[in-house]
């Protein structure tokens, strides 16, 4: 799908790294300048080389070295790529001036620009937009049931915020914060911040910030706008199918949409080599990374309009 024309202000795409995960982040760049050239691109540097910002640069992305947006104890013996967990709720002070935040995690890459429309428009001015991690295809949901119920969710919140809390909520589904939209009048990014904050008093751990919006959204009730998996497509938990005449990876299962957004999260999927199922039939092994999947989308794409000619 075409972007469509808007202010330059209305919109900022946001993400960041370190020098590790830059091959990764510049995917993400890429990937979102083959759908729009003009998007305004910010990047949290979380340790960056001269070279990768003398690159973004050149990609006319803002980059910005966060600070650390809250105080919490230990603050100083943390490495410096935990402030992306910090300084997520505290986007529109890194990136003045915009209208609609989208946060796309570097691991995560855009294949379909309307996803990015699904997010503005589920976020309006007042909602989050964001991604549960629940589809039918995911394998988690076909495994046998952890014992007492003690899932990674369940634990998080226990970890965050006691027991209490997580019997109330653990078995909530966890809405992953690697992909969400909001707006920059939206009380999200202040609940946020605060809840992150009595979170980092207690503990610090890496889901530190995606459980404080969890219990924002599910403890305190703030509103969102829960989208389907195809927008935030979690490759290790289901492996995508791929369809030869879009050149696109689609859902596994009818209707096949195209997803919006495939994310890598998790170690073993950046750089494993997926066996996928062909809509025409066939079996393909490609990686899922973006620029290494581009030239079995160029082919496939290409076979497909030379069979239409």
């Amino acid at each position: 799908m075409t972007p469509q024309a808007g202010n330059s202000r209305d919109l900022i795409i946001v993400s960041g790294a370190d020098t590790g995960y830059f091959p990764l982040l510049r995917d993400t760049v890429l990937s979102v300048r083959a759908l729009d050239r003009s998007v305004p691109l910010g990047v949290l540097d979380l340790g960056l080389k001269p070279e990768e910002r003398d690159w973004l640069a050149g990609e006319s992305v803002i980059v910005v070295a966060p600070g650390w947006d809250v105080e919490f104890p230990g603050r100083d013996r943390m490495p410096d790529t935990f402030k992306a967990q910090v300084a997520r709720p505290f986007l529109p002070r890194h990136f003045p001036g915009y209208a609609m935040y989208f946060w796309l995690d570097a691991d995560a890459w855009l294949q379909d620009w309307r996803a990015v429309e699904l997010y503005r428009r589920a976020a309006g001015r007042d909602r989050i937009a964001i991604t549960l991690e629940i589809d039918r295809a995911y394998k988690r949901h076909y495994k046998r049931p952890k014992v007492f119920g003690f899932t990674l969710a369940w634990k998080c919140y226990r970890e965050a915020f006691g027991w209490r809390a997580a019997d109330r909520l653990g078995r909530n589904p966890i809405a992953n914060c690697g992909v969400f939209a909001l707006h920059a009048d939206a009380p999200h990014w202040e609940a946020w911040g605060s809840t992150m904050n009595r979170v980092l008093h207690r503990t610090r751990f890496f889901f530190a910030e995606q459980i404080a919006l969890n219990y924002a959204i599910f403890g305190d009730g703030l509103p969102a706008n829960f989208l389907p998996a195809y927008c935030n497509w979690a490759v290790g938990d289901a492996a995508p199918a791929f369809d030869p005449a879009r050149g696109l990876f689609v859902e596994p299962y009818a209707p096949h949409e195209a997803l919006g957004v495939l994310h890598l999260a998790g170690r073993e999927q950046k750089n494993k080599v997926f066996r996928l199922d062909c809509l025409d039939g066939g079996i393909v092994e490609t990686s899922l990374r973006y620029s290494e999947s581009r030239e079995l989308c160029r082919r496939a794409a290409s076979a497909a309009v030379s069979a239409d000619g």
